[in-house]
């Protein structure tokens, strides 16, 4: 039986994955459950992947080393550790760089001690393309474009979190496998993030708050496909860092009116100042990802819409009481 480990095992992505994984697999699942954003919905999530019969939950901080080390043994004989565990939001990391600090770049570096102490032969890290920074024109290519200054506290700590754990397991057996995903989005999302907030905001009639004109632009990436490239990943026998996201753009204008053919409701929408250092378009290269891994996206963004929307009704009961808006919203 292959033993896997899941770091961020009641985050938006983590809680896919387990879900996908094959049930012979033995699951333990790693998670904080801090509030980087409603813990309810990681209450929620642990709820249901506690049905799992081939699960197993361990609350532990991994950006504290003491706690590692006193839950060593549960990394022992581990074949893959998917490190999934992150503190996310570009904004909010320049109002608290020391939670991201702590929980991105210490929470990878220790967690990289223990897969050499431990000797796990798979390490896959996931990041962001947020150390892209503003594409324009261009595609964002592995190796190549990382930024030398990244544009953002989050995208600062996420990429030092890489390179540290390629630094700590340079002579190692360990293949380090580094997904970036690219706004990824679809059921049990994150609320802080624009296509759950805004179909809820909708479909509640509330006012749809959206940050400059909305013409903004991203890879938004639905979440079946994000898990398929990490299925891929953990077949895969090699290192490497991969693109993972949508070879198209939408705006956050096109979102909302996907959303509302979706609902069948007409959003109010506010528009106020422009986030701080928000970018116009990110858009990955996907040559290695299709190359190597033979992975692209296959999920229309109006199906993949239709599909967070249905989710979403059939879930209204626990999602109408998750907070959407933070402190940090004026």
């Amino acid at each position: 039986m292959k033993k896997i480990i899941v770091t961020g095992s009641c985050g938006f992505i983590g809680y896919n994955l387990i879900n996908s994984l094959p049930s012979e697999f033995e699951i333990i699942g790693i998670d904080s459950l801090n509030n980087a954003y409603d813990s309810k919905l990681k209450d929620l999530r642990l709820e249901k992947l506690n049905q799992l019969s081939n699960f197993k939950f361990l609350k532990l901080n991994f950006s504290d080393l003491n706690e590692i080390e006193m839950h060593s043994n549960v990394f022992n004989n581990c074949d893959t550790l998917v490190h999934l565990g992150a503190r996310a939001g570009v904004r909010q990391s320049f109002s608290d760089p020391e939670k991201y600090l702590m929980d991105n770049t210490l929470g990878t570096t220790n967690l990289s001690l223990q897969v050499k102490k431990k000797e796990i032969p798979k390490f896959i890290i996931a990041s962001t393309s947020s150390i892209y920074g503003d594409t324009g024109d261009k595609l964002a290519v592995e190796n190549e474009d990382e930024l030398m200054h990244p544009p953002s506290v989050y995208a600062s700590t996420k990429y030092f979190g890489e390179v540290l754990a390629k630094n700590i397991l340079e002579k190692s057996n360990t293949n380090i496998q580094i997904p970036r995903f690219f706004t990824v989005y679809g059921p049990f999302g994150r609320p802080d993030m624009s296509i759950l907030r805004f179909i809820h905001w909708i479909q509640t009639e509330q006012e749809v708050i959206i940050y400059g004109d909305g013409d903004q632009r991203r890879s938004f990436t639905y979440i079946d496909d994000i898990i398929d490239g990490i299925i891929k990943l953990m077949n895969y026998k090699h290192s490497g860092i991969f693109n993972f996201g949508s070879n198209e753009t939408w705006s956050l204008n096109d979102v909302i009116s996907f959303i509302e053919d979706s609902t069948g409701k007409k959003a109010k929408v506010k528009f106020k100042e422009r986030a701080y250092k928000d970018v116009d378009v990110v858009l990955p290269s996907l040559d290695l990802s299709n190359d190597i891994l033979e992975w692209k996206p296959s999920t229309n963004i109006k199906i993949g819409i239709d599909k967070t929307v249905e989710w979403y009704l059939s879930h209204e009961e626990d999602m109408k009481n998750i907070k959407y808006k933070y402190d940090y919203e004026k």
